[in-house]
């Protein structure tokens, strides 16, 4: 399957009080991090960010067509410029996600808008993968002013996958660099 990766990388990082993707986990910042890791799997990257120092070589920016709705908004930017049908949502502080993991979403995909692992604790919609085909009820939600993604879930054709199995090999999974204390852990 051909695939585009989205990094969502120009989120306000209010609670962590500085750009969550240019702060550094062994010598790499976070956005280069995603970056590499979206490299073993995707044709294409897109970085969702109006800040101009997320540029990253070989990898295309696109600035947020409709500003200040949150991940949504990125999103479906990035999927009007995508080449693919397919595309892989990654926020940039989910460090932990592996290959493995990406694979078994793939072989998840089938005939539906997109696909969303599910846990105990809930979904997860920016570790997830978008058909272009949900473009235009990207674009009726943003219309709407309806900016959180669970709203645009309800409204696609969305497959949830059962993922409790990969938090038991991977309990970190799921987890984001939030705030300071977060890199204590990593």
């Amino acid at each position: 399957m051909q695939l585009t990766g989205i990094i969502l990388a120009g989120g306000k990082s209010s609670r962590m009080g500085t750009d969550k993707a240019m702060l550094e986990v062994e010598g790499k910042t976070l956005l280069r991090r995603a970056v590499e890791f979206c490299r073993l799997f995707c044709d294409e990257i897109l970085i969702s960010s109006n800040i101009p120092e997320h540029e990253v070589e070989g990898c295309t920016r696109i600035p947020d067509e409709i500003k200040d709705c949150g991940p949504m908004g990125g999103i479906y930017s990035c999927l009007k410029q995508s080449k693919n049908e397919w595309n892989f949502v990654l926020s940039v502080d989910a460090i932990f996600v592996k290959h493995e993991f990406i694979n078994w979403l793939i072989s998840q995909a089938s005939d539906c808008e997109a696909v969303i692992p599910m846990h105990k604790k809930g979904k997860e919609p920016l570790i997830a993968l978008y058909n272009c085909k949900a473009l235009e009820a990207f674009k009726i939600q943003l219309e709407l002013k309806e900016y959180k993604m669970h709203f645009i879930l309800e409204k696609i054709n969305t497959c949830f996958v059962d993922s409790n199995q990969w938090i038991i090999k991977n309990p970190k999974l799921f987890s984001n660099i939030n705030s300071p204390e977060d890199l204590i852990f990593v």
